[in-house]
């Protein structure tokens, strides 16, 4: 064996070498691991994507939920409808009493047969015509109570004129010491505009109440605030209690 075939032999060739090297990754592990985490910072915020997940997820719950409420935006507008078309229904009817029912017994009792069912929206107008037709067919315990009812309204002026004419079904029905501390009462909490109305009523309850005292301070009143051929009248009663007094 030459020397040439000694130094093959001792040096093995460069592609033996070269496979018999150990095998290394190809990418660096850290470098894997640090390009996950610039890909997971670059990655758009995915906040639609999980709202797009829920509703899909809850499709059926929310449908149902949606249900529900129009169901009863459904209901609610047939319940006014209903409402609307009973009332109109009602004002019907109590124009039919107001034009047929023309004898004043007859009409009272028509009335009250309205008001058992009657809506709220026409229980004053029916209340009013009530009392009045009683007062004129001299039912005055019916008139006192309609009067009484009207006379928890919330409208200033109607709860004024229910009570003069609460006072005045009193009086009418021989209870002259009721309806004087009615309008006494009345006096006290009604606007001035009423003045002269209550203190005309308040005489006539007390005089016939026996209350001349009351009676006097009344006329008296009316006497100094009243004008028209009505004043007369009043300065004659005043100097009369004066006398009797």
């Amino acid at each position: 064996m030459n020397a040439s075939q000694r130094a093959c032999k001792e040096f093995p060739r460069m592609e033996d070498k070269k496979d018999q090297a150990p095998a290394q990754d190809a990418v660096n592990p850290g470098v894997i691991e640090q390009l996950e985490q610039e890909m997971h910072k670059a990655a758009p915020d995915n906040t639609a994507q999980r709202l797009l997940d829920f509703l899909v997820n809850n499709l059926k719950s929310i449908a149902a939920g949606c249900g529900v409420i129009i169901l009863a935006v459904a209901v609610y507008a047939g319940v006014n409808h209903w409402r609307g078309r009973q009332a109109a229904k009602a004002a019907d009817v109590l124009g039919v009493i107001l034009i047929q029912k023309t004898e004043p017994k007859a009409r009272v009792d028509a009335l009250e047969a309205f008001l058992k069912d009657a809506p709220g929206s026409l229980r004053p107008t029916a209340l009013l015509e009530l009392a009045a037709s009683a007062m004129v067919s001299k039912q005055y315990d019916k008139a006192s109570t309609a009067w009484a009812e009207l006379e928890g309204s919330s409208d200033a002026n109607l709860k004024v004129v229910a009570g003069i004419g609460h006072a005045k079904s009193l009086l009418m029905s021989g209870k002259a010491p009721e309806a004087l501390t009615l309008l006494q009462a009345l006096k006290t909490k009604s606007p001035a505009a009423y003045d002269l109305p209550i203190t005309r009523q308040l005489a006539v309850a007390a005089e016939e109440a026996g209350n001349k005292k009351a009676a006097l301070d009344a006329y008296t009143e009316l006497a100094t605030k009243a004008d028209g051929a009505s004043k007369p009248y009043f300065e004659f009663k005043a100097n009369q209690l004066k006398a009797k007094s």
